[in-house]
Formats: C-alpha cells, sequence, structure tokens
C-alpha cells in the first residue's frame, strides 16, 4: 500500500514564521487546495457576566425586537470592533434558559454554566475536594469537536477533538466542558500551559514530539476500538468473504489515519517562543497570548474545538485595572471598580458597573477581532480561509449581571461554509437555549434534531426541544 500524502506542519510553521512580510498568510502549495470538503472548526468564548439589559442598545444591539438585517448603525460599542465582519454575525436576542427554569436548578454560578453550554441540569454533584457533576451527554463545544474530529476522519488528521482553556483553574467547580460520557473535563489554564500543552516547552519542539506521540497511541487504541464496535454491529449477518474484506479495509484505514498523524509534528510559533507567562488575575497580556495560542492551535489544524473561558472555569475574577485609561474613562470610580475581582461589577446594574464591563467587553471584541484578522487572511486546507471553516459562539452564564437567565447576550460569528446565516439580527423569544444548541450544532454540518434537556433526575423534558432554529440556518 503507497503511504498518503500529508502536509508538512513543519514547512508550514517555517514559512508562517516569516509571514509579518505578506499581507495573506498560505499554506504551502502542496498542502492548498488538497481537501474537498470544509474542514470545518468551532471556537467557543465564555465569559460569566452578561450586559446589563439597561444598557443593551448602546452597548449591544440597537434593538432586541424582530429580525432584520444588520448594518453598523445596529452594532453597539462592544459590537463596533467586530464591524469588518458583520456579514459573518448572528446577533440573538431573547433567549432564556428554560432547562435551568423548568429544572427549577440554582441560579448559581456552576448551575448556569451547565445550563448554557449543555441545555441540562447535572444529574450528580459531590462537595469533597472538587465538585462533580455527571450529565446524559456532552456540552455543545466537546459534542462539535468530537464530531468533527471522527466525522472527517483522514480528511482532518487533527491531534485534538477539543481543548478548554482558561485564565487560572478554579479547584472545586469545573463546570464549562462535558465529554461524551457527561463527564467534566479540566481546563489547561494559562497562557504558557496552553502554548506548552501545544508545542512543547523547548523550541526545538521535542516536548512536542512526545505529546503529539503519546497521543498517537491513544489515538491507535481509540480507533481500533471504534471500527471494532462499527463493524459488529453492521456485520453480524455477514459472510466469510465478507467479513474478510470488512476487516481488511478497517486496517487500511487505521493505518492511513495514524500514518497521518505520526507526521502531525510541529514545532513552537516564533511569537510564542518567548514573552508568555500564566500571569494569573491581572495582565494586560493574558488575553492576547491566549488568542494566538487559538490561532495557531487552529492554522496547524490541530484541533476541531475550542474553549477559553475568559477568567477562569468557574467565573471571571481577573482584575482589569490595566484597562483604564484617565482621558477616556475618566471617571474615579470606574478607576476603582475596574481595578478589582471581576466578580465585583457582577452584582451592580448601576451607570459605573455598566462602563466597567463595557470597558473589558470592548477589549474582549477588539482581542477577537484580531483573531479574525488573522484566520481571515489564513488559507486553509480546501483553499477557503480558516475563517471560512470557523464558528464562533460568543457567549456567557448570564444574561444580566444579577444572576438572571432570561435574555442572552450572544453573538455567532459564521463562515461562508458553514451553516448558519450571518449578517442579521435575530429574535429568538419563542425558542430556548436547547433550540439554539442544536441550531449551532447543525450549522457544523451534524445530524443532531435536538441538544440536552434533562433535569437533575435524568428525565427528559420534551417541551424544552423544539428542533433547530431554522431561519438561523441556510438550509
Amino acid at each position: 500500500m503507497s503511504k498518503p500524502f500529508s502536509p508538512s506542519r513543519r514547512d508550514f510553521l517555517k514559512w508562517a514564521s516569516g509571514a509579518a512580510a505578506s499581507s495573506f498568510l498560505a499554506l504551502p502549495a502542496r498542502y492548498s487546495f488538497a481537501q474537498t470538503r470544509a474542514p470545518l472548526r468551532f471556537l467557543t468564548l465564555i465569559d460569566t457576566y452578561g450586559i446589563p439589559l439597561n444598557h443593551r442598545q448602546s452597548m449591544w444591539v440597537s434593538s432586541s425586537a424582530g429580525d432584520y438585517a444588520l448594518n453598523e448603525a445596529h452594532l453597539g460599542t462592544i459590537l463596533q470592533p467586530l464591524s469588518a465582519y458583520i456579514d459573518n454575525m448572528l446577533v440573538v436576542s431573547n433567549i432564556s434558559l428554560q432547562s435551568q427554569a423548568q429544572s427549577r436548578d440554582s441560579r448559581t454560578h456552576h448551575y448556569l454554566t451547565t445550563h448554557t453550554l449543555t441545555g441540562s441540569s447535572a444529574l450528580a454533584e459531590t462537595r469533597n475536594a472538587e465538585a462533580s457533576f455527571a450529565l446524559k451527554h456532552a456540552s455543545v463545544d466537546m459534542r462539535i469537536g468530537r464530531y468533527l474530529h471522527t466525522e472527517y476522519g483522514l480528511a482532518a488528521p487533527r491531534i485534538y477533538d477539543h481543548l478548554f482553556f482558561s485564565d487560572y483553574e478554579h479547584r472545586n467547580a469545573v463546570t464549562f466542558c462535558f465529554n461524551q460520557d457527561g463527564i467534566q473535563k479540566r481546563s489547561i489554564a494559562g497562557a504558557l500551559n496552553v502554548r506548552n500543552a501545544l508545542f512543547g516547552e523547548n523550541i526545538s519542539g521535542d516536548a512536542g514530539v512526545a505529546t503529539v506521540t503519546n497521543k498517537a497511541r491513544l489515538d491507535a487504541l481509540r480507533l481500533v476500538k471504534e471500527r471494532v464496535t462499527a463493524l459488529s454491529s453492521s456485520l453480524q449477518n455477514a459472510t466469510q468473504d465478507e467479513l474478510f474484506a470488512a476487516y481488511q479495509a478497517s486496517v487500511d484505514s487505521v493505518a492511513q489515519e495514524l500514518a497521518l498523524k505520526s507526521e502531525n509534528v510541529v514545532t513552537m510559533p516564533a511569537e510564542l517562543a518567548s514573552g508568555i507567562t500564566n500571569p494569573g488575575r491581572s495582565s494586560a497580556d493574558a488575553a492576547p497570548n491566549m488568542f494566538k495560542n487559538i490561532y495557531h492551535a487552529f492554522a496547524f489544524d490541530m484541533v476541531s474545538s475550542i474553549t477559553y473561558a475568559f477568567g477562569g472555569e468557574k467565573i471571571n475574577q481577573n482584575r482589569y485595572g490595566f484597562l483604564y485609561d484617565e482621558a477616556q474613562h475618566g471617571d474615579a470610580e470606574v478607576k476603582s471598580l475596574i481595578a478589582k475581582n471581576f466578580h465585583a461589577p457582577s452584582h451592580r446594574t448601576d451607570d459605573v458597573a455598566a462602563k466597567t464591563h463595557e470597558i473589558v467587553r470592548i477589549s474582549q471584541s477588539t482581542e477577537l477581532a484580531t483573531l479574525l484578522d488573522r484566520m481571515s487572511t489564513t488559507i486553509d486546507s480546501d483553499g477557503s480561509t480558516l475563517l471560512d471553516n470557523t464558528v464562533v459562539f460568543f457567549t456567557s452564564q448570564m444574561s444580566n449581571n444579577v444572576h438572571s437567565t432570561g435574555n442572552f447576550p450572544i453573538l455567532l460569528i459564521a463562515g461562508k461554509n458553514t451553516n448558519l446565516q450571518g449578517g442579521f439580527h435575530y429574535d429568538c423569544e419563542d425558542s430556548t437555549n436547547n433550540d439554539l444548541l442544536t441550531t449551532i450544532a447543525q450549522g457544523l454540518t451534524l445530524p443532531d434534531d435536538h441538544f440536552g434537556g434533562h433535569n437533575r433526575a435524568g428525565e427528559y423534558l420534551t417541551a424544552l426541544n423544539n428542533g433547530p432554529i431554522t431561519k438561523m440556518l441556510k438550509t
């Protein structure tokens, strides 16, 4: 059997490290246009806190009522940095956490984060050394990542299906990401730790090679298990010749995929080789460096889905005093409040707290815009750009800043090769959060016709799932 073609990630690295001289980032010619289907990706960005309802028109979008085509005049101050991507935007209003309300769960942070990304209650909880929650299914980020990782197979020889990044860990509350078995996933906390997990601890890439090698071994076991499961269910009545042919084809398929994965070794990009730290709760470099990590993880096609939780796994407790500009912001009370733990303004809806949220959220949007700029000028393996093949889900665990669960500020950025229709504001008052998650999944080609909807007893709540919000889909 001839060895299948595999793109050289080292060649891409050498080329990309010097890309500053070019305004358009591209893979080597022998890699470009190699694929026949879009290698889709998913990015979830989540901040604990919403945006005060009484400031939504000025900060978020001019009206939350009705469906309409977006133009720049509709965008509030927080969305303005993203105006270049208005045709990719789906601004969603009037979605509520009805799964939380019908389950009668608490509105504390660990419950709200669970419902935001899963649309279900936690089935079990312990309060020992670490909190533990078990669900009936994965969170939307991990569900999508797993599907894309397995569905695309040889077309996308990625190392990881999902990665969870945060600025630091909350030891007793891991509530953002759940795997296929409903078990919580711990984040990689801190930009330096993320960089080292992706590329190894030194520029030569030796540690990165070891990481990929170990992952490939695990992939071998996973692939064999998946093939055995698939064959056992589909060949129960097969003849001996059919069994042998299926066995041979399956072995060949596993060998090809592992051959591709074995060459997915990357060295550290030059811009990550120095100046990356784990600054804790207060640093001007935290988000920019994390977004650099996200860019390179996608540019090297290492992962299908990434979740980045601003400020930590449970709640955003960063301090943002470095964002205060006296000439621009002026107010001494704003200066005092923004220097505190970001939880401090979350229980206030006055003008000072709203200004603090505006400053922080504008910074987040600006960093996202920088990422989108890079993704929109990086050629993907199918000849499109990285942005063309990506969906960004920017949300929170609260709608208002007093643990409320109605009318979340939700933004989707959808690439042209996804199934989501950008360029619009969508009023989704008659839809549930579960419907939104189903829509996002279908926007990335998943076959799911519902998502979540279980209470703490594990009972399925039919009323929570009405199917996808079809007006947000292209087809």
